[in-house]
């Protein structure tokens, strides 16, 4: 406690608002201790200890008073003093924000308290008169002047986002075929993000990932950009090494085959390879390096060789196979229905006629009445109960093609 002279005068330095506990006089036994204020209405009123040595007051106003104190003792003797309380104001500080208060992680904002005092305590325990916040918190700061009154300041919200991390990955450097950046990036819960990739040749890709087939071997510096809805950026860039490509080629002997000879050889001529697999266009393939093929039915043919070379680079080429159809069809001129197991019936014989997609066979006589007729191919004109002499026959069969043939000629039964 302030323990006051009484034989001198003195000055206090009090704060508005506060409740002041610290007034007293020595005490002498069987004294009363009257005490009075002495100034501006209302400035200061004493709440307890009036009649004692140690009173309590409560300071209402800012200004000054005097404080007098009358002691009484036993005797009836008197004796007074005084002092000046002078109750000042408390601090007003006010934090202002020198930048956006929103920001992403990594920036910051600046904080400054709007006057000077003498003390200042942030509540992140910094002492300056300013602060660079860089993280998400309420901010403010406690100030004490000259006199020893304190204040809180306002309050500040500081919001830190935090930022994407630009990340991705690079699949397939193969010249002439594509190359493919896929977006590995982590991106803050809750946000959306952009992406925008700098190909390294002046091409510009927009979306997640992206894709893109180089013409020339090279080291190309890919750059991935990405940016969250509210502002926030990360970039990573990678190089991208280009590498050249097999070529793949092939030829083929004979040059034509048909339904007679169907075989084809194949020779691989790729440079930079070795065959990854041939595909013969019929559903058949193979992984030999110089292949033999024999092709089942005349048509177009797309043959396709794959290779690869010792990066994983992969080329092909087709080219087309033409396989010929040959019509080949014999029918004798004469018969002999003897049952001697040689010549005993008549028809036609020929190539691939179980291939063919209609069949019909009719024996004519000289009237021309049809003796025999049949759509199928086994069947032949036995002709035993016909007499001997020359008849007519017709042949007419759509091929596996689709082509309608039509044949006819002469038959000499034999007796």
């Amino acid at each position: 406690m302030l323990q006051i002279n009484v034989t001198a005068q003195n000055i206090i330095h009090l704060c508005e608002g506060g409740v002041a506990e610290n007034f007293a006089v020595p005490i002498t036994n069987g004294s009363i201790y009257n005490w009075t204020i002495n100034g501006p209405s209302n400035i200061a009123n004493i709440t307890s200890g009036n009649g004692t040595e140690h009173i309590q007051l409560e300071l209402n106003n800012t200004g000054v008073f005097w404080l007098h104190v009358l002691e009484i003792n036993d005797n009836l003797c008197t004796g007074k003093d005084s002092i000046l309380v002078e109750v000042h104001p408390n601090p007003t500080p006010n934090i202002i924000a020198l930048g956006p208060i929103s920001f992403c992680e990594g920036d910051s904002v600046l904080l400054q308290v709007d006057s000077l005092y003498s003390v200042f305590l942030w509540n992140n325990n910094a002492n300056l008169s300013y602060i660079y916040a860089d993280a998400t918190a309420n901010y403010f700061v406690t100030v004490t002047d000259m006199y020893g009154c304190s204040n809180n300041s306002n309050s500040i919200f500081v919001n830190s986002y935090p930022k994407p991390i630009s990340n991705f990955t690079i699949d397939g450097l193969c010249l002439g075929s594509p190359t493919y950046f896929m977006n590995q990036s982590t991106i803050p819960l809750g946000q959306t993000a952009s992406s925008i990739w700098y190909l390294g040749n002046g091409a510009v890709s927009y979306g997640d990932s992206a894709s893109y087939t180089y013409n020339q071997i090279g080291n190309y510096p890919v750059t991935l950009n990405i940016q969250t809805a509210i502002g926030c950026k990360d970039s990573l860039t990678q190089i991208a090494s280009i590498i050249g490509s097999p070529e793949a080629d092939f030829t083929y002997n004979p040059f034509m085959i048909s339904t007679l000879k169907p075989e084809i050889n194949f020779t691989n001529t790729s440079l930079n390879a070795t065959p990854f697999m041939w595909d013969f266009g019929d559903s058949t393939s193979s992984t030999q390096s110089d292949p033999s093929h024999i092709y089942d039915d005349p048509g177009i043919y797309n043959v396709m060789l794959i290779v690869e070379d010792v990066n994983a680079c992969i080329d092909s080429i087709t080219k087309q196979i033409i396989m010929y159809y040959d019509f080949v069809l014999h029918v004798p001129t004469a018969f002999t229905p003897n049952n001697d197991g040689d010549n005993d019936t008549f028809g036609p014989s020929g190539l691939r006629m179980e291939k063919y997609q209609s069949y019909e066979f009719q024996i004519f006589n000289q009237w021309g009445e049809r003796i025999f007729e049949t759509t199928d191919i086994k069947e032949w004109w036995a002709g035993a109960d016909f007499p001997a002499e020359v008849y007519n026959w017709v042949l007419i069969i759509t091929d596996e093609l689709g082509k309608v043939r039509k044949e006819n000629g002469l038959v000499t039964l034999i007796k």
